[in-house]
């Protein structure tokens, strides 16, 4: 036990260091970034289009960069959450609508018809429905079908986010929420452990599973609010 804690300390420590010298010239790339557009913008006239895809790489970059950054730190720090009453319905179409889906992928949106309401944390929900929407996203390189849903049972809601790629390796559902497991070419495979995680700190849980119908489907749950 005290060998684990003393390994929980090192990583916590050395996250807390990386954080601090990557995100001192990330912070100084975008506003690098942001000098060299308005100089472009200066004159009037249009941004050359393989200027203008660049510039949108390099943004791109340097967020995927910051959120790989507050993974690590939100992975080693334990997070108070605020419960509150929450509609269900609400969180989900919030989620499907504040994603960037790409042009190849189309969201599809399931509701609950008795539209029940859970006690959670909006914010941690949020970040948790986000993960489920990017591993689903990036199990579709091809494009396809992305299916949220909700519904309830006895004292429980249920949020689902199910894919129509290969689906889980073995049909192994516990797998994809151990810490830093991927088989995406990008991440560092901490969303979903750190949503199973929410989940549970607010008397829930997440479970994925091979959908009948083909892809993975991962399913988070939350009491019912009383």
């Amino acid at each position: 036990m005290e060998q684990k804690q003393e390994k929980t300390d090192i990583l916590r420590q050395m996250s807390s260091v990386v954080s601090h010298e990557l995100r001192n010239p990330l912070a100084i790339i975008s506003n690098s970034l942001y000098f060299v557009k308005t100089k472009l913008a200066a004159g009037g006239a249009a941004l050359d289009p393989k200027i203008a895809k660049h510039i949108g790489i390099i943004e791109s970059e340097v967020r995927h960069s910051n959120d790989v950054i507050e993974e690590m730190l939100a992975f080693t720090r334990a997070r108070e959450m605020k419960p509150a009453r929450v509609a269900v319905n609400a969180a989900l179409r919030d989620a499907a609508s504040a994603y960037p889906f790409p042009p190849s992928v189309t969201p599809e949106v399931a509701e609950d018809p008795a539209d029940p309401c859970v006690s959670a944390d909006p914010e941690a929900l949020a970040y948790a429905l986000r993960s489920l929407l990017d591993n689903a996203v990036q199990a579709m390189p091809e494009g396809g079908a992305v299916k949220l849903a909700a519904s309830h049972e006895g004292k429980l809601a249920h949020f689902s986010v199910t894919d129509g790629g290969p689906g889980l390796p073995d049909a192994d559902g516990e797998k994809v929420f151990a810490p830093f497991y991927t088989t995406k070419p990008r991440g560092i495979g901490l969303g979903l452990t750190l949503a199973r995680r929410y989940m549970e700190q607010l008397g829930g849980g997440a479970a994925a599973a091979n959908a009948p119908g083909g892809g993975a489907r991962v399913t988070l749950s939350l009491p019912l609010y009383d």
